[in-house]
């Protein structure tokens, strides 16, 4: 499945009610040969993710190139990358994917691209139905992008807030639990900060009970 192509704290594949449809198998197999290739033969791996039939998969792929190859061919990855992952079925997949490339602009000090694609995924992100794709969606997206840079991510928390009530569905809770912990891992005592901004309701009340806040 490509591990080394992962985020950390984001799976690469949604659990299988929130894929619209199965990834073929060529998919599956180009991103792990990717994975293993890019990172010391960044130009032989990227035919190999270019002819990757499912864009979520090709996304992932072309984005671990772009980590990876030379400063002259990244920002044409980049775009490549994007598109692949506007080439999904839906808004839900284009969402959830889109933090590969945000995250790889990032690291390679593309903060402008970023910015910009950001902006953009981030007005498409109501569109995702129903509630508990759109939620699952934004956490890949918040995930990604916080783990390569918790300002950058700060606009999609600030989407959360809106999008995603925390007592409409057990995912939108999961999801703040989630920033809750990453953030009170990061810095002590920030944990409180995300309980302030919840809306009142039994998922912020559980949540500062559970940091001992309530």
């Amino acid at each position: 499945m490509g591990v080394g192509l992962q985020p950390s704290r984001m799976s690469s594949l949604p659990p299988r009610k929130f894929v619209p449809n199965r990834p073929s198998m060529a998919s599956v197999r180009g991103r792990g040969e990717v994975s293993r290739i890019a990172p010391s033969d960044p130009a032989r791996a990227l035919p190999l993710a270019r002819a990757i039939p499912d864009g979520w998969y090709r996304a992932q792929a072309l984005s671990c190139i772009a980590e990876h190859a030379p400063a002259a061919e990244i920002a044409g990855l980049l775009r490549e990358a994007v598109t692949a992952a506007y080439a999904g079925p839906d808004a839900y997949s284009t969402v959830a994917v889109m933090s590969w490339p945000l995250r790889a602009a990032l690291k390679r000090g593309h903060d402008s691209f970023a910015r910009r694609e950001l902006d953009k995924v981030l007005r498409l992100a109501p569109e995702v139905e129903p509630c508990a794709s759109r939620m699952f969606a934004l956490n890949c997206l918040w995930s990604g992008c916080d783990d390569a840079d918790e300002a950058f991510a700060e606009p999609i928390w600030q989407a959360i807030l809106v999008l995603c009530h925390p007592d409409r569905h057990w995912r939108a809770a999961r999801l703040y639990r989630n920033i809750a912990e990453v953030r009170e891992q990061r810095r002590p005592g920030s944990a409180a900060a995300v309980i302030a901004a919840m809306p009142a309701g039994r998922a912020r009340t559980a949540l500062a009970r559970r940091f001992k806040l309530a």
